[in-house]
């Protein structure tokens, strides 16, 4: 073989040296951008449910919370539907007994 055509070959053996470098260069790029998209994705995903999750939890104790809350003012109702009877029935006897007073006196 003569210097030109191994010369030749080296030049053409670095060429293809250099594409296939290049070519796993590209695919490491292409398997580093979709492993950042999928992780975005998961993060996205996780944060949706994550929120989903919050917002039920939320809705739930609101709802408990209200359904206490009823219990209470309707108990308050009933006590205080209690005190006022009981408060009526209280004024006609001290209204008897203020009118037997001024009638004693």
């Amino acid at each position: 073989m003569s210097m030109e055509t191994v010369l030749r070959s080296i030049k053409s053996a670095q060429a293809e040296a250099d594409a296939l470098v290049q070519a796993a260069r590209d695919d490491a790029a292409r398997s580093v951008s979709e492993a950042r998209r999928a992780a975005t994705e998961i993060v996205n995903n996780a944060t949706e449910a994550a929120q989903a999750d919050a917002r039920s939890t939320i809705d739930a104790a609101r709802s408990s919370a209200e359904k206490e809350a009823e219990g209470v003012r309707s108990s308050g109702a009933q006590e205080a539907e209690r005190l006022a009877d009981a408060a009526s029935e209280r004024l006609s006897k001290a209204v008897d007994l203020l009118l037997s007073s001024i009638q004693d006196a």
